[in-house]
């Protein structure tokens, strides 16, 4: 019995950080300063100005228009001002971005 409560612990603590509820939020990368103005495909050279006076890469959904923070901003480092499918799960109060797909 008693191992059979040990196997199932370290179950458990094995499978919790599985346990974060992954999803794909579909928007606009842009930056902090210009959030739901810079959702566009033509952001791109006023949004590397903004980040060189120190914005951050955020998200604005497509459908609500939300900003999101990202907890890796690296990950879309290559999208800057694209319409894109991000893949991850929120993490504190960002999004953990596993994976990104151009639209």
């Amino acid at each position: 019995m008693r191992k059979a409560l040990q196997l199932c612990a370290v179950l458990l603590v094995t499978l919790l950080p599985l346990s974060a509820v992954d999803q794909t939020i579909y928007g606009y990368i842009t930056c902090s300063i210009c959030a739901a103005k810079g959702a566009t495909d033509s952001h791109g050279d006023c949004m590397e100005k903004c980040l060189a006076k120190g914005a951050d890469v955020v998200l604005v959904t497509d459908d609500t228009k939300q900003i999101v923070s990202l907890d890796n901003p690296d990950s879309v480092s290559g999208h800057h001002a694209h319409h894109v499918a991000v893949f991850g799960y929120f993490k504190n109060d960002a999004f953990h971005v596993v994976s990104v797909r151009i639209l």
